[in-house]
C-alpha cells in the first residue's frame, strides 16, 4: 500500500506558530521531521521541538519518518566516525518522542570515488552500531540514494551496504531527483531495488540538477514511475520533498500555501495517468 507524507523541509524544517496552525488545517498528517533542528539550544529550535510534540499529542502530526542530520557515518578516521555515531545516538535518545517507524540516513558527504570501497565498510560499521538503538526504539534505518560522489550514488553501492543487514532492519529511501541525468533508468532501478525500498523522496527534476520541484512540473514520467512504485509488493511511504520550490529565501511563503500545493501533488500522483492523458489531448482555445 502507498502512503503519503510531507517533508518538513518545505517549512525550512522549523515548526513555527504559523506552520503549526497550517498543519492543523491540512489534510496531510504524515510527516518526515528533520532531527537536525534539535541540535541547537536556541529559541527557534526549542520552539520547533515544543510545537512538534504538541502537534503529535493533538494527533494532527504523525512522524512517519525522521530524517537524520547530515553527520557522516563513513569517515575513514575511526575516532571521528565513532564520534559521529555517538553524537547521533545521543540526539536520537534525547528526542525519542519525535521518532517514527523509519529514519532516513545519508551514508556520506561527497568524498572522492576512490575512497568508496573503504567508506562503504565504515558505513556498515556505523549502521551495525546503530541497530541496537533502532531495535529499542522500533525504527528501520533507510539508507538514502544520493547523487554525485556520495556513498550510495548507485544501485550497486546500496546493494553492497544492504547485503550486510536483514531487510526488516535496513532498507532504502529512493530520492527520485538524485539519479540526476540517468532519470530514464528510474523505472528499472525501482524494480531492481524494490525488495528493500521502504520510502521515496518524491519531487520533480529539470534535466540538469537537483530541483525538488512539485511532481508534474519537471520531466519525470510520473505515470511510468507510479506504475513501478505500485508494483512494489509491500507498504511504501512517498515523502514529498519539494524543498527548493516552496522554501524561498527571498520571499516568505505562507505555510498554508505550501501545504495546499503538496495536497494537490498527492492528488496528481494518484491520478497522473488520467490527468496527463487529458492534458496531452487538450487544445488551447484560439490556437
Amino acid at each position: 500500500m502507498i502512503s503519503y507524507a510531507l517533508s518538513s523541509c518545505i517549512f525550512g524544517n522549523y515548526v513555527t506558530e504559523a506552520v503549526a496552525n497550517a498543519i492543523r488545517q491540512s489534510k496531510i498528517r504524515n510527516y518526515e521531521l528533520f532531527l537536525g533542528t534539535c541540535l541547537d539550544d536556541n529559541e527557534r529550535s526549542n520552539l520547533s521541538c515544543k510545537l512538534s510534540k504538541e502537534l503529535i499529542e493533538e494527533g494532527v502530526l504523525r512522524p512517519a519518518s525522521v530524517h537524520l542530520p547530515f553527520f557522516d557515518p563513513s569517515f575513514l578516521d575511526e575516532d571521528r566516525r565513532k564520534m559521529e555515531i555517538a553524537r547521533l545516538t545521543k540526539l536520537i535518545r534525547d528526542n525519542a518522542d519525535l521518532m517514527g517507524p523509519m529514519v532516513t540516513l545519508h551514508a556520506s558527504g561527497e568524498p572522492p570515488m576512490e575512497e568508496h570501497p573503504q567508506r562503504i565498510g565504515q558505513v556498515c560499521r556505523s549502521i551495525e552500531e546503530m541497530l541496537p538503538l533502532a531495535q529499542e526504539l522500533g525504527f528501520v534505518i533507510n539508507v538514502e540514494f544520493l547523487p554525485r560522489t556520495c556513498v550510495g550514488n548507485c544501485a550497486e553501492e546500496l546493494q553492497q551496504i544492504l547485503s550486510h543487514f536483514d531487510a526488516d532492519k535496513v532498507g532504502i529511501c529512493l530520492d527520485v531527483n538524485h539519479i540526476m541525468n540517468k532519470y530514464m533508468e528510474l523505472p528499472a532501478m525501482i524494480d531492481l531495488l524494490a525488495p528493500r525500498i521502504r520510502s521515496f523522496h518524491i519531487n520533480d527534476y529539470d534535466g540538469i540538477d537537483e530541483t525538488h520541484w512539485l511532481p508534474g512540473q519537471g520531466i519525470l514520467n510520473w505515470p511510468e514511475l507510479m506504475k513501478h512504485i505500485r508494483a512494489i509488493d509491500h507498504d511504501v511511504l512517498l515523502i514529498l520533498e519539494t524543498t527548493w520550490q516552496l522554501n524561498s529565501k527571498s520571499r516568505p511563503i505562507d505555510p498554508i500555501f505550501s501545504l495546499r500545493q503538496n495536497e494537490c501533488a498527492c492528488w496528481f500522483l494518484e491520478n497522473c495517468e488520467r490527468l496527463l492523458a487529458e492534458q496531452k489531448a487538450f487544445h488551447i482555445p484560439g490556437n
